[in-house]
């Protein structure tokens, strides 16, 4: 990307909020009272940062609504239990990069939060907030809306957002007005108003959290890690962790000649070793491009060492995209004998027909991944398949493993593609009845107990596959969140990182040689 890169930016945002929300335990300020707040006001200079750089999941949704497409930009709170709902708005803003960010902010704080494009399909060409060549535009365009309207884009949004597995079925409003300075709270019956600042907004965030009965729990550091950390930048945060990995005995530490300090052999780097992995690591790999319709996909291919046959394994990229991590992922797979094929789903949506690299942030890239429709996803994983079963060294068994969208891939993926020998699941939702159906491919599944999103899921998965006599082995970890291989410094997540990496190499290795 033309920015620097997520491993590198997410210290700038960890001074806002990472908090890890548990269910089951007492309430983080051990009163009945509303819990403390964990989130600040962002600021519309921060607003971009924080989009590009928080740990939280979030996703745009189109949904229909008569023959209008209503784009939705959500954010998920991290924990276990089912949140309330907060459709977030900005007078005159539509989803701006400002109002998404609060938005982030609110999932900081258990919210389950969910921003209404009512720009949608409204904009030049068709498109949305964002295709608004000013901000004055952007002002006139939703002056120009009838009231009604506004408040019919915005209750599709509403009613799709809670009825969502991981909400609570309440919902509550939150809207932000930069010309007035002021904070509107609404919940039922209940309005309340604050000033635009730092303080109000906490006051805002009780209000809520009191009408909507929020009550999260906020959950310790691993590893003897102390709140403070969160206030490190992202350089000081990695150098503690390599510092630390340094006092550890030489023989603990291990490692490929040349590796960053910080990354263990038999696990993959997390976010601030995947930059220095890629720069050390001494396997073959290369770009190839695939022709996928009108499309040249750029895909990652990284091989073992030696040039023996070996097994492939097709990656299927999280969210943000092929970015470092990503990549750094396939280095691991080939590090312990696999065949990696990793494409760049985001191949020719970018500026100008560009691929992964021409976004300007993981924002961005995030946003564009709603015009690529599933089908359409299924199709290039199918041809990054058709390309690696046939190189040279491949010994003829495939395998998938994916990310979180990735991961629902992956699931698909073995029902689509039932000549697969296997298929791991991070963080991924099961597909339909009748891609279940086709499955022959055992599946293993590994899940965040902080992350409801998904991991309400898991037990209607074991419950179809089971129905259809499928083989699908889930594991759910206690304190992890939502992609803790990537995040492998926050609450549970070390310990599932450890626990997965190893039973998926085990498992591949059963099935693929």
């Amino acid at each position: 990307m033309k920015k620097r890169s997520v491993a590198c930016a997410i210290g700038a945002v960890v001074t806002v909020a990472v908090s890890m929300w548990l269910t089951g335990r007492t309430p983080s300020n051990g009163t009945g009272s509303p819990p403390a707040v964990h989130s600040t006001l962002p600021s519309e200079r921060a607003a971009k940062t924080i989009l590009n750089t928080t740990r939280r999941h979030r996703e745009w949704v189109n949904l229909r609504l008569g023959p209008a497409v209503i784009r939705a930009f959500l954010v998920y709170p991290q924990r276990s239990d089912k949140a309330p709902v907060v459709i977030v708005t900005g007078t005159d803003e539509g989803a701006s990069d400002w109002v998404r960010a609060a938005a982030d902010q609110l999932a900081a704080d258990g919210f389950l939060a969910a921003v209404p494009d009512v720009l949608s399909g409204m904009g030049p060409h068709g498109g949305d907030t964002e295709s608004f060549p000013s901000a004055e535009a952007v002002v006139s365009a939703i002056r120009g809306m009838s009231p009604d309207e506004i408040a019919r884009r915005t209750t599709v949004v509403r009613e799709y957002a809670i009825a969502l597995p991981a909400a609570s079925g309440q919902s509550a409003t939150l809207e932000l007005s930069s010309g007035d300075a002021q904070i509107q709270a609404r919940f039922g019956r209940h309005l309340a108003s604050f000033k635009l600042n730092g303080e109000s907004w906490r006051d805002a965030i009780s209000f809520l959290s009191k009408e909507t009965g929020n009550r999260p729990m906020v959950a310790p550091q691993s590893g003897g890690q102390s709140a403070d950390m969160a206030g490190m930048s992202a350089e000081d945060h990695s150098a503690h962790i390599m510092m630390a990995m340094a006092q550890q005995p030489p023989g603990a530490r291990g490692g490929p000649p040349g590796y960053p300090v910080g990354k263990l052999p038999d696990l993959p780097a997390g976010t601030f070793s995947a930059t220095s992995t890629l720069k050390h690591s001494t396997l073959r790999r290369e770009f190839v491009d695939l022709p996928v319709g009108d499309v040249k996909m750029h895909t990652w291919v990284e091989y073992p060492v030696g040039d023996g046959k070996a097994p492939v394994v097709i990656v299927m990229q999280h969210g943000p995209g092929m970015d470092d991590w990503q990549r750094a992922l396939a280095d691991q797979l080939a590090l312990q004998g696999f065949i990696a094929v990793a494409a760049d789903l985001y191949s020719g949506l970018g500026p100008n027909g560009g691929n992964w690299d021409s976004f300007e942030g993981v924002d961005a890239a995030l946003r564009a991944s709603g015009k690529l429709t599933p089908d359409e996803a299924i199709r290039r994983y199918k041809a990054a398949y058709d390309y690696g079963i046939k190189l040279p060294r491949a010994n003829g068994k495939v395998a998938s493993v994916g990310f979180c969208a990735g991961g629902t891939y992956s699931f698909r993926f073995a029902g689509e593609v039932p000549e697969i020998n296997a298929a791991v699941v991070f963080y991924g939702t099961q597909p339909s009845a009748d891609i279940i159906a086709k499955i022959k491919a055992p599946v293993l599944g590994f899940y965040g107990e902080d992350d409801a999103r998904v991991t309400s899921t898991v037990e209607p998965t074991v419950s179809a596959m089971k129905q259809e006599g499928k083989s699908y082995e889930p594991h759910i970890y206690p304190r992890a969140t939502h992609g803790f291989l990537e995040f492998q410094d926050l609450a549970g997540n070390p310990a599932a990182t450890t626990d997965s990496w190893a039973r998926t190499i085990a498992f591949l290795n059963q099935h693929l040689r």
